[in-house]
């Protein structure tokens, strides 16, 4: 499993100088990959039933948007103008999706995976801390680590939750420690990052989080408390630049707006097949004059995804967040039904972090994002992981709690 650790952790950090270092013909990263596949490929030899990997909505739709992309790639894919290979994110995407629920059959693998992943987005925030300080304050938004200060902040959402409620919550006086800590730096530099769709999904969390339970009202508001002197302080922090944008801002703006209005003509002249898997870039200068030599994205992930492969593979998209959203909601369910409070703060925390990357994707194009197929693929694996635990007798991440566990499920009942 430890293979799978370290690939989790190294989610966050598309380029990190270490994990993407070739080896044979290969980085790193790939290599780890490749060890983990063989890894679950043992782990199916050795149990009697295989993991169920369609058996939950969110699985069967990613196949399905699989089918779409590769179909798009095959025949509509302008390859020569494309500056990486979207295709081979999918493929990755798959076999991603195979290890984590061959994996992650068990409470305990799944909370160690997230923890994982906290560690992970807590060390991908230092190097954002550290760009910021190494440059003397002259890059006003870092985040070359995570590929971009916006990609930062979008996958940050996805952990925040967790690293809040195990802080919060865990009975391990270390873990409490230690994604306290992490929650920390990775609010730190969320705020250096600096995005302001990242802080509409930071804002969307909070207020799902508000309205779930009074406990979870609690944590919510330690999470403002932490942030709000950092928004207000820091030199070029999202609030500051929603408030008060400058030139740079307000051009971000329009360059944003004119790659949205690209987009629809896009949709509009293509709204089955799409333009073609990863042809935005080289389609958005023949709709709109000069956007080519922009970014060149839509910065909109549902936008971006309509324009590529037609309404079906954003319906697909949308099927796959559904699915995530439900599974995570059965892992809540069954937390409550069993008073398992670990549990019950896993769902949420999950529901939380994809509801705020929703909100936040809506600003930045994030379909190639790790950490939230991730984070699918945990979710894909609630179902077979749950029927797993009931046959081992109900094994759990924690000891259910008493008299605090009561009461929370008695304001959740």
């Amino acid at each position: 499993m430890i293979f799978f650790y370290i690939l989790v952790f190294a989610a966050p950090m598309p380029n990190h100088p270490l994990f993407e270092a070739h080896v044979a013909g290969l980085t790193v990263i790939k290599w780890i990959g490749i060890a983990c596949c063989i890894f679950a490929f043992q782990e199916m030899s050795k149990s009697r039933r295989s993991p169920g990997f369609l058996s939950t909505m969110e699985a069967r739709a990613f196949l399905v948007l699989f089918c779409i992309a590769a179909l798009s790639s095959m025949t509509l894919s302008e390859t020569d103008k494309i500056s990486f290979s979207p295709m081979s994110s999918y493929v990755s995407f798959v076999l991603l999706f195979f290890v984590t629920i061959s994996l992650v059959n068990s409470y305990e693998r799944l909370h160690k995976t997230l923890l994982a992943a906290i560690a992970g987005e807590a060390v991908t925030g230092l190097y954002v801390i550290r760009e910021l300080q190494a440059s003397g304050g002259t890059i006003l938004r870092p985040g070359y680590i995570a590929g971009d200060s916006n990609y930062y902040a979008t996958c940050a959402l996805l952990v925040i939750p967790f690293a809040m409620y195990f802080a919060w919550k865990s009975t391990s006086k270390r873990e409490r420690w230690f994604c306290g800590i992490s929650l920390f730096f990775i609010l730190v530099a969320f705020t250096l990052a600096s995005s302001r769709g990242g802080l509409i999904g930071l804002g969307v969390e909070i207020a799902y989080l508000v309205l779930c339970s009074g406990k979870s009202r609690k944590a919510a508001i330690i999470v403002v408390l932490i942030l709000l002197p950092l928004l207000l302080f820091a030199p070029a922090s999202p609030l500051e630049r929603m408030l008060h944008p400058d030139y740079a801002d307000e051009l971000g703006s329009r360059i944003r707006w004119e790659f949205w209005k690209a987009g629809w003509r896009m949709i509009q002249n293509h709204p089955v097949t799409g333009i073609g898997l990863g042809n935005f870039t080289a389609f958005s200068n023949m709709v709109i004059a000069g956007a080519g030599r922009r970014h060149g994205i839509a910065c909109n992930t549902l936008l971006e995804l309509t324009a590529e492969l037609g309404i079906p593979g954003v319906l697909a998209y949308c099927m796959i967040l559904w699915g995530a959203l439900m599974s995570a909601g059965k892992l809540r369910a069954e937390g409550k039904k069993s008073k398992n409070m670990s549990v019950l703060y896993t769902g949420e925390a999950m529901q939380s972090g994809l509801l705020g990357f929703i909100a936040g994707a809506m600003f930045v194009s994030a379909e190639y994002q790790k950490p939230f197929w991730l984070i699918v693929a945990l979710a894909a694996a609630v179902p077979t992981l749950i029927k797993q635990q009931s046959r081992k007798g109900g094994i759990s991440m924690e000891k259910p709690s008493s008299q605090e566990s009561r009461e929370y499920i008695a304001t959740t009942a």
